[in-house]
C-alpha cells in the first residue's frame, strides 16, 4: 500500500468572524475602531488571514462578518 504525501491543503476550512462570533457573542460588544479585532480574536486562539481586513476602520463587528480567519494551533 502506498503511502499518501501530506497536503498541507487538505485541512483548510472555510471559517469567518461570523463563525466565531456564533461561539464567543462576547466579541459583538467591543468598539472596533478603539479594540483590534485582529487582537481580541488572537485571544480566542483564532487569527485574521484576509488582505481585506483594516484593523480599527469599523466600530461594528457587522463590517467585518465575512473576514476570513484561521485557527491558531
Amino acid at each position: 500500500m502506498a503511502k499518501t504525501p501530506f497536503n498541507p491543503d487538505s485541512f483548510d476550512i472555510d471559517l469567518k468572524v461570523k463563525d466565531v462570533v456564533e461561539k464567543f457573542p462576547l466579541l459583538l460588544e467591543f468598539d472596533y475602531q478603539k479594540v483590534s479585532l485582529n487582537e481580541e480574536l488572537i485571544k480566542l486562539n483564532y487569527e485574521v488571514i484576509s488582505p481585506d481586513y483594516e484593523d480599527k476602520k469599523y466600530s461594528s463587528i457587522e463590517e467585518y462578518l465575512e473576514i476570513d480567519l484561521d485557527y491558531i494551533v
